[in-house]
């Protein structure tokens, strides 16, 4: 219906003609902006993504041939097997207590040790060091461990380990036995860099422990 208003009649003549053009350019002016929001948003996903450096470790069991019998994320294993649990506590043993006069050698005992700790274990041993330091000690003597048995559970998480020391002087004549056991409270805590899957690739690790002599079993 047209009006008296020449203007008026103008107006409604350019937008039944041009209307529809305008409502079509917003349309895909809102798609555009929207396009460029999304892309603008999976660049930063992907940016983010390649900053977060994460190592997903995986636990291979093999038989005594070498050949592989499971391979199992270690995040998502749940229960460490208890064979894998007494081989790391009789190693972590061994390179603690071991004495040796090759320097490299002891140091990198040291560092496994380390690996293996967590918590309260580590600040004991931290003072067992400083009392009984490996270094000096290996300029007379020598120190070699031999576990007497597999280590067992006592606990829910918690495992007794016995073994024998055999303290030797430089050309090999023993000086003294003596044997000991430990108490330890075992967590599993799954690595989550390379130096951790290297370490300590079962993330089997000693949060507490307590130790002493054997009483009464000890052999000159």
């Amino acid at each position: 219906m047209s009006s008296s208003n020449p203007y008026l009649n103008a107006r409604q003549e350019w937008l039944e003609r041009y209307g529809s053009y305008i409502a079509a350019r917003d349309r895909w002016r809102l798609i555009a902006v929207c396009c460029l929001l999304i892309t603008a948003l999976a660049v930063a996903g992907n940016v983010i993504q390649s900053l977060q450096f994460k190592v997903v470790p995986y636990l291979v069991e093999v038989d005594k041939l070498g050949e592989v019998r499971s391979a199992r994320r270690a995040d998502a294993m749940g229960t460490v097997p208890d064979h894998v649990v007494q081989s790391a506590l009789a190693r972590y043993v061994v390179s603690w207590r071991t004495v040796t006069p090759d320097r490299g050698m002891q140091k990198r005992m040291i560092s496994e040790v380390s690996a293996f700790s967590t918590a309260a274990a580590t600040g004991l041993l931290r003072e067992w060091y400083a009392a009984n330091n490996p270094y000096d000690r290996g300029k007379d003597k020598m120190v070699e461990v031999e576990i007497n048995s597999l280590p067992r559970p006592v606990g829910d998480s918690s495992w007794r380990i016995e073994w024998l020391e055999t303290t030797r002087n430089h050309s090999g004549v023993a000086m003294e036995k003596t044997k000991y056991e430990a108490t330890m409270i075992v967590a599993n805590i799954p690595p989550n860099s390379d130096q951790q899957i290297m370490t300590n690739p079962t993330g089997t690790h000693v949060t507490s422990l307590s130790f002493g002599k054997l009483l009464g079993q000890e052999t000159p």
